[in-house]
C-alpha cells in the first residue's frame, strides 16, 4: 500500500498531531515509559530505544483520544513497516 501524501490527509494529520492535548500527552508518554518500547510480548516489555513513537491504542478516527490512557510509546520494531502494530511476531522478538 502506498503512502497517503493527499492534502486531505496532510490536513487530517496536521488536527491529530498538532492538538495541544496530544502535544502534551505525548510527552508525558514518552516520560511515563522512560523513553523506552511499552509492547509487552509473552508478559515481557520489549525496553527498546530503538527509533520510539507514541502510537493511539484506540485510534482518533476511530474514536479514540489524545488521553494519556490511549497513548503507548512503541519502538520501529514493535510496529510494522506501515505503521501497523505487530503482536508476538518476529519483528516484535528482535525489540529484546
Amino acid at each position: 500500500m502506498p503512502w497517503d501524501n493527499s492534502p486531505a490527509k496532510r490536513a487530517q494529520d496536521a488536527r491529530v498531531y498538532g492538538d495541544p492535548e496530544y502535544k502534551r500527552n505525548r510527552a508525558l508518554a514518552i516520560h511515563r515509559a522512560g523513553g523506552r518500547c511499552e509492547h509487552l510480548d509473552g508478559g515481557k516489555r520489549c525496553n527498546s530505544r530503538d527509533r520510539i513513537s507514541v502510537d493511539h491504542i484506540k485510534a482518533v478516527s476511530q474514536g479514540g483520544t489524545h488521553h494519556l490512557d490511549n497513548l503507548r510509546v512503541l519502538c520501529r520494531h514493535s510496529r510494522g513497516p506501515n505503521g501497523e502494530r505487530t503482536q508476538g511476531s518476529r519483528k516484535a522478538a528482535r525489540c529484546r
